[in-house]
Order: C-alpha cells, then structure tokens, then sequence
C-alpha cells in the first residue's frame, strides 16, 4: 500500500499498479494510474499542458505536463494528504529511500536527511518541538531527464 518516490523516474504506486514514470505520454501515464484509481482531469494549472489526479486511501496524487516538459511528457507529481496541517502520520505510507515521508513529525525527518545527500528540501524554519507532519510532496524532472537537488522537494503546506 506504499507510494515509492523515485526521484529521477518517478513514483511507483502500491501493490502491481506499475511506475508513474517521467517522459510517459498522458495516456500511458492515466493507464497506469488507472490500475490504481479513478482517474480525474485536475484543475488548471498555469503552463501546463496536460494534468489528472486521483485519490487513494486519502492521498491525493497529481500528475501533469508542463511547457519545459520534453514532448509533453510527465514531469511532475504532486502528493498531498487530505489533510491541510496534519497532527500525525498518514495511513498510506509514502516512501523516500527506507523513510516514510508522511509518518514522521518533520523535525525527526530533518534530524536524518540532508538536502544535498537525498534531493530532499526541508523547510528551512523547523521548531524542534513541533509534531507538524509533511502533507505535500513534490517530485519533478528537469527538461534533461535528470533529477537533482530541488528536483525532488518536500514542503510543507
């Protein structure tokens, strides 16, 4: 029932339901998704070409094209949890190397990552006594197909 990110190709969902992979056409990448979950056209985001979501176990997870985005291939994905300032983990695991992203209060994540080591960005103000958790993740591919630095970011909304 986990979410993989893969930074560099891209998020690998539960169970067989396949890769999200970056450089996939709109139809590949909705099929795959499809296995998973309805699928939903997403709102409208400035410069895009082409967006969807779907919602599982309530992690929302969005996927689009944008103008810099290679043939109008995936290039980014969004995953976002129902809740808008979570107070404890999530009920799907969303995974970062051997980390569950959204299990963890962010002070104890930024006690073992390092941006420069993972590709992960932390928000830089973190109170140790908070027990605020992450509820959005993004994961992006540059227009080269490489995956570096901010290219694969967690932030707190």
């Amino acid at each position: 029932m986990t979410l993989r990110l893969l930074p560099g190709t891209g998020l690998a969902l539960p169970g067989n339901a396949g890769v999200l992979r970056f450089g996939m056409t709109e139809r590949a990448a909705q099929w795959t998704a499809a296995t998973l979950a309805d699928i939903r056209p997403g709102g409208w985001i400035c410069g895009t070409h082409w967006t969807f979501f779907f919602v599982h176990h309530g992690v929302l997870v969005t996927a689009y094209a944008c103008a810099a985005c290679p043939g109008r291939t995936l290039g980014h994905l969004t995953v976002e949890r129902s809740e808008r300032v979570p107070d404890r983990g999530a009920d799907v695991p969303v995974a970062f190397g051997d980390l569950d992203l959204f299990g963890y209060p962010i002070h104890e994540l930024a006690e073992v990552l390092t941006p420069q080591e993972h590709q992960l960005l932390l928000p830089p103000d973190l109170n140790p006594r908070s027990t605020q958790y992450l509820s959005a993740v993004r994961l992006d591919r540059l227009p080269d197909g490489s995956s570096a630095g901010q290219d694969a970011s967690c932030a707190v909304r």
